[in-house]
């Protein structure tokens, strides 16, 4: 089953930041126009659903900043998840791509559900300068058999919001990216 999900997770590098592209997602930022919110802490998931096929039945996002929950992922954010092959015969199994951003030095490195399995956990403490950019970005942490694709690299390709007044120093936080599934019995 771990194999299933390594195959889903390598089908689909960077999940959250492809579906960034959505200009319609919040928190999204591949955009400049989208800008990443740096004072509060934020999260922001999307969970697919695939058949023991591979074919992809649903596509959920949700974020912190929505007052509504969930919502269909759109068209190019389903099709940046895709699966590469069939999972156990009768089972659906579903999988989530999880950011997870808490500023100054408390770390959010969420909390599976029962049932759950880690596929990948990355943990990057950041610095962000008072023009919103990444100054510095370090993986400190790691955990699951299949490292999330977002690093330092992407990570400085993100813009946030400059704070309103100028600071003294760069803002310092953490990013956690979290991969993990789960499979449950067709009905």
């Amino acid at each position: 089953m771990l194999a299933f999900f390594a195959a889903l997770l390598a089908a689909a590098p960077s999940p959250i930041l492809a579906a960034s592209a959505d200009p319609a997602q919040p928190l999204a930022s591949s955009d400049s126009s989208d800008i990443l919110e740096s004072a509060v802490p934020w999260w922001e998931r999307i969970t697919v659903t695939v058949d023991d096929k591979g074919e992809q039945q649903s596509c959920r996002y949700e974020t912190s900043a929505s007052q509504k929950g969930g919502e269909t992922c759109g068209k190019a954010m389903a099709a940046s998840v895709s699966s590469s092959g069939k999972g156990p015969s009768g089972l659906f199994t579903k999988l989530t791509f999880e950011r997870r951003f808490s500023p100054g030095g408390r770390l959010d490195a969420g909390k599976l559900q029962p049932g759950d399995t880690l596929l990948g956990r990355q943990v990057l403490f950041l610095t962000i300068d008072a023009k919103g950019s990444i100054a510095s970005c370090k993986i400190v942490a790691t955990a699951g058999d299949a490292k999330p694709d977002y690093d330092c690299d992407k990570a400085r390709k993100e813009q946030f919001r400059a704070p309103a007044s100028p600071a003294p120093a760069a803002r310092q936080a953490f990013m956690t990216v979290l991969a993990y599934g789960h499979t449950e019995r067709v009905a």
